[in-house]
């Protein structure tokens, strides 16, 4: 007989990589030990691991006509992938990007509304306009993890079509609002339906496209988001020239409004509870998305819901970790798209004037993303545009902060906002991709964006009216969570590539002794072979 020897994980490690029994029996209890006996001629098997399961695996990467990079991501070669990108890009993209304008739009024009008089006409007093701005993410934060679930159950052309047409018509019934109790009211039924969307948008790209084709398309998405802040100042600035019988901030909501509903259609009817089954694509390329799902890390089509998944996510430090990262982050995020107006009349403009100085600010946060995400997918890397960004905007803050020159706190505004929406999305994109299972990648999204939105109760109480226009406490409280952010980010960085190492001598002893490497479905990127982005 040969001597036994095994392979397992440190005990204070044991739930960062799991490796996998034969089974799915008690999964869920602790990793598996890998096995090796070693025979008089040293030979040693592994016995953990499906050989039908790796040749299958083979098999569907051949016939997908896949490489592996030196990164471990797959890079597909297969000349139908370019048809099905192009025909994704062009029909999907600007949907998600338009939805996202939308819901961005009606999310942030409180903050214009004010400036065009809001509250002196519903005579909103004290902290109650603070408090109109605060409770539309009590109900956003709620609503975050169930649209990442609706999505799957309900299809995208349902679950989206019913939300745009929801906070379409709640905006354009803000119109008439007489007073505090009907605002409170209208902005909580808000926060409920915009809360779903951001959710479902980025699961539902982490489903068409693999995750090294992902930022790249996001970044058209969430760029949407800074030019509707720019749209939006640009909205004020038209309806505040309006004479009529209502007054300027009605307009506002009711245009807004008008443009969500109007595009409901497109969502109804553009959009297929199946990618394969969507409307532009050929009987040949619909095969090949059906094929394409089993060389993607991070979805699979016959995935069924199991609290083991959700376990998964909950018990992971990770989802944590960026989810505590997002949620210093969002906290100037929210508060600069509500209160920017507001800040920036501070530096003697008027209130009509800086609504329309709010536009080339947000137009240039809108191109400096973009830049970030396709750099961050050419490299393959996530953290250092979320460490960069964070910075960027930790200097922004400092300098409106510490100047009295308005132009010099104007020029800080600029470098404030370059950043404010490449760290939320890339930390979001982050966690994302490297999640493999679909419920469990839900479930550490919906944790992720319930801390983010968080947030929201906060600044809107950090912003308070006392200390405008120049906010110089809620300022100040960003700038430490800027910093606290980047702090949490460098453990996110620690933490994967702590599991990458492991993951690498699990890969290269089996190499060495010429022996299958484990591999368990329902783990998806606890698995070896699954290298973690940073």
């Amino acid at each position: 007989m040969g001597n036994k020897f095994k392979m397992e994980s440190p005990k204070h490690l044991e739930d960062d990589v799991l490796f996998i029994s034969p089974t799915n029996d008690g999964a869920e209890d602790k990793p598996a030990e890998v096995t090796f006996e070693e025979d008089e001629g040293h030979d040693a098997s592994l016995h953990n691991r499906s050989h039908d399961k790796k040749s299958d695996m083979a098999t569907e990467r051949e016939i997908m006509a896949t490489t592996t990079d030196d990164d471990g991501i797959p890079s597909p070669s297969h000349p139908m992938e370019k048809r099905v990108l192009r025909k994704m890009d062009i029909y999907l993209i600007p949907l998600m990007g338009l939805l996202y304008f939308l819901s961005n739009l009606d999310k942030s024009n409180i903050g214009n509304a004010e400036v065009a008089g809001l509250s002196k006409d519903i005579k909103l007093v004290g902290t109650q306009y603070n408090t109109c701005v605060t409770v539309f993410f009590a109900t956003y934060v709620l609503f975050d993890p169930i649209g990442t679930n609706l999505l799957k159950v309900m299809g995208p052309p349902l679950m989206m079509s019913i939300c745009l047409t929801c906070f379409g018509a709640i905006s354009l019934g803000t119109a008439w609002v007489k007073n505090y109790p009907q605002l409170i009211v209208v902005r909580l039924l808000l926060g409920a339906f915009e809360g779903m969307i951001y959710p479902a948008i980025n699961m539902y790209l982490s489903v068409c496209y693999r995750r090294e084709q992902y930022a790249l398309r996001f970044a058209f998405v969430f760029s949407a988001a800074c030019l509707s802040s720019s749209f939006g100042g640009l909205i004020a600035y038209g309806c505040s020239k309006v004479s009529g019988s209502l007054n300027a901030w009605q307009y506002i909501y009711i245009v807004e409004g008008c443009i969500s509903l109007g595009f409901v259609p497109f969502y109804a009817f553009g959009l297929s509870k199946n990618l394969e089954d969507s409307w532009f694509f050929n009987k040949e390329e619909k095969e090949y998305i059906f094929e394409r799902y089993k060389t993607m890390s991070t979805f699979n089509p016959d995935e069924k819901f199991e609290w083991f998944q959700v376990w998964q996510a909950v018990k992971d430090v990770k989802t944590w970790a960026s989810a505590v990262a997002l949620f210093g982050i969002d906290l100037t995020t929210f508060g600069l798209t509500v209160f920017l107006p507001i800040i920036i009349t501070s530096m003697g403009f008027t209130n009509v004037r800086a609504q329309l100085m709010t536009v080339p600010i947000y137009f240039l946060t809108a191109i400096v993303f973009f830049v970030c995400a396709v750099w961050s997918d050419r490299i393959k890397l996530r953290s250092p545009f979320i460490l960069g960004a964070c910075l960027t905007t930790s200097i922004g803050i400092s300098i409106v902060l510490g100047s009295e020159v308005h132009g010099v706190r104007y020029f800080g505004v600029y470098i404030l906002c370059m950043g404010i929406y490449v760290n939320a999305a890339c930390n979001c994109l982050w966690l994302s991709g490297n999640t493999g299972n679909y419920f469990k990648r839900a479930t550490a999204l919906g944790i992720n964006l319930f801390m983010g939105s968080g947030s929201g109760l906060v600044s809107g109480q950090i912003f308070v009216a006392k200390d405008k226009p120049r906010y110089i406490k809620g300022l100040s409280i960003s700038l430490a969570f800027q910093v606290f952010s980047i702090f949490m980010t460098i453990v996110q960085i620690f933490l994967y590539k702590r599991e990458n190492d492991k993951k690498k001598a699990i890969i290269d002893r089996c190499n060495e002794l010429g022996e299958p490497i484990p591999y368990d479905e329902r783990l998806s990127d606890k698995n070896p072979e699954f290298k973690y982005m940073y």
